[in-house]
């Protein structure tokens, strides 16, 4: 019997990130040169399943109102850190000038929260790092 491997979407969530980030040219270059898909997330994704929006998949018509940290993340799938391969992404990365303050791996834990309770545990997080909370 084989075993099944489930490989993860290739994808990066982006949070409060837009063309008018510094460095989003190069994100954008460094992202197709290394397969993996961009995808933007506003408001009207936050009652969506991370998993799903890795996926590809529509968020739901309604979302959560929630109070969400306005901090840009990156949120990549897909990468492996076992061979340097996220590593070496997230470091071309620096060198070409893109810097957000909050980056995560999507793991089989947080795929089925919702992006808003995966943005809620990063900036508790971030917070607890740094000891600077959210304005």
């Amino acid at each position: 019997m084989k075993a099944h491997i489930v490989r993860e979407p290739r994808c990066v969530l982006l949070w409060r990130v837009g063309a008018d980030t510094p460095g989003y040219d190069a994100l954008q270059r460094i992202a197709r040169a290394n397969k993996v898909r961009l995808r933007c997330v506003a408001d009207g994704d936050l009652g969506a399943l991370v998993g799903d929006l890795c996926a590809g998949r529509p968020a739901p018509d309604c979302a959560p109102l929630l109070a969400v940290p306005d901090t840009p993340a990156l949120i990549l799938s897909g990468m492996r850190h076992d061979n340097g391969e996220l590593s070496a992404f997230l470091d071309t990365l620096k060198t070409a000038g893109f810097a957000v303050p909050v980056r995560c791996m999507v793991t089989p834990t947080n795929k089925s929260w919702t992006l808003a309770q995966l943005l809620m545990e990063l900036a508790r997080e971030h917070e607890a790092v740094t000891g600077k909370a959210e304005p």
